[in-house]
């Protein structure tokens, strides 16, 4: 586990990257990820307030990165902005603009688009549709790429959790399992027959591709296993990019750890039947 200090967890992972030997690339990725994220949350009103004016630079010609460079938003977010004014289109269908341009865009600009009347429409919707595949390839932060990435991970470390699990010869159920007995807020993994690690008991497993600080377990984690707990009992959250260690204390409920525990550290809990 990671040591936590005052310091912002990104400034102070890349000042001390030498020192981190456990910091994986995966895990510093994931933290560039979540202070990405936090940023756009905390900015993105801001620029959708301005979409007139940022969507007016990009009409008179503007290159959409420069823009999104000189007012430090991500690109991809940005193009979300220009595409539903110019197009007048909502957010919903942006989205599905932004993954398939050339089929999504429309041949023509509506009446009330502010480039109707000043703009070559079919210049304009070809400026379009390169844009939209432009951001999407080169914005490692806001795209739809990004997020079908961050997607595929999850799936691929809950593959991992299910194989361990299955090595060790427990038996469980999955969150598709869980949900297709209609339980709705569902960890990855409930075991029908719990496990112990470093002694404690273990109900059930949520598998996180990410790395976590105390922010990030404010966020994201508190409420979410808090419901686990109340409904299956106790249990184990695995954060693969890494875990602060002051955070393994913090909840008797809840053991959070940066891998799946070695064979040693686990005892396998008798089963009994009812009769």
């Amino acid at each position: 586990m990671l040591p936590m200090n005052d310091a912002p967890p990104m400034q102070k992972l890349l000042r001390d990257n030498e020192e981190n030997k456990e910091l994986t690339i995966d895990g510093l990725f994931s933290i560039y990820g979540q202070e990405f994220s936090r940023k756009l949350r905390q900015t993105h009103a801001k620029y959708a307030r301005a979409s007139e004016s940022i969507t007016a630079r990009y009409l008179n010609g503007e290159d959409v990165f420069d823009v999104a460079r000189n007012i430090d938003f991500p690109a991809c977010q940005m193009m979300r902005l220009i595409v539903e004014r110019v197009l007048c289109v909502n957010h919903k269908l942006v989205g599905k603009i932004l993954k398939e341009p050339h089929e999504r865009v429309p041949n023509f600009l509506p009446n009330e688009s502010p480039a109707f009347q000043s703009h070559n429409a079919k210049k304009l919707i070809e400026r379009l549709k390169v844009d939209c595949e432009r951001v999407v390839a080169w914005d490692c932060g806001a795209s739809p790429a990004t997020e079908r990435s961050r997607r595929e991970a999850g799936l691929e470390y809950e593959k991992i959790l299910e194989d361990a699990l299955k090595d060790i010869g427990a038996s469980f159920e999955t969150e598709n399992d869980l949900r297709a007995e209609g339980s709705s807020r569902t960890p990855d993994v409930r075991l029908k027959v719990p496990i112990s690690v470093n002694g404690r008991t273990i109900h059930w497993i949520d598998s996180k591709a990410s790395f976590c600080d105390p922010q990030v377990h404010e966020e994201s984690g508190l409420k979410q296993f808090r419901a686990y707990v109340n409904r299956f009992g106790s249990g184990m959250v695995i954060y693969w990019h890494g875990v602060v260690d002051e955070l393994a204390l913090v909840d008797p409920n809840v053991l959070l750890v940066q891998k799946f525990p070695d064979r040693s550290e686990i005892t396998m809990l008798p089963s009994y039947n009812d009769d």
